[in-house]
């Protein structure tokens, strides 16, 4: 039987096109730098001096997204939810939103109020996952508390599963 490697970074095919296809676990370091996943800079053509904005919609996830995708993004908010309701959304991506650019290693500095708001140090492990035209930044507890509650749904959506034959 072949060993299984004890680090969770596996070399993966990707798909020309597609982004990862699962999350993938990294760190903030000391200086509050996200270092993102080689995948990650593959798929966004992340490179030194891109910029992006950091932040976040729901004082819980930080979230990344390109210029131009932000904007649409917003516009869908204020879209679907009307101005009254979009409002604190809106807000919240601009209070503890910021721009950032990456440096020569793959890192980008999040916002420092952004940082303190989440918690986001380098004490923690976190996931970056990719989530329409965005990538989330989750903090690891939060991350195993999702887990755990996907875990109480899994029985019913297996029998659906498989009751649709795939």
């Amino acid at each position: 039987m072949a060993e299984v490697p004890e680090s969770s970074h596996i070399d993966v095919v990707e798909l020309e096109g597609l982004p990862p296809l699962c999350a993938e676990d990294t760190s903030i370091d000391d200086k509050g730098r996200l270092k993102f996943p080689k995948s990650f800079q593959r798929y966004w053509g992340i490179t030194e001096r891109s910029t992006y904005y950091c932040g976040t919609y729901n004082l819980k996830t930080a979230i990344l997204y390109n210029n131009a995708d932000l904007y649409e993004f917003k516009q869908q908010i204020e879209l679907q939810l009307g101005p009254v309701k979009a409002a604190p959304i809106i807000f919240n991506l601009e209070k503890f939103g910021g721009y950032s650019k990456v440096d020569g290693e793959g890192r980008l500095t999040l916002p420092g109020g952004l940082k303190e708001l989440l918690d986001l140090n380098s004490k923690q492990k976190v996931y970056l996952r990719f989530r329409k035209k965005r990538i989330e930044i989750v903090r690891e507890a939060d991350y195993e508390m999702e887990f755990q509650r996907q875990k109480l749904n899994l029985g019913e959506s297996l029998a659906l599963f498989e009751a649709a034959g795939l």
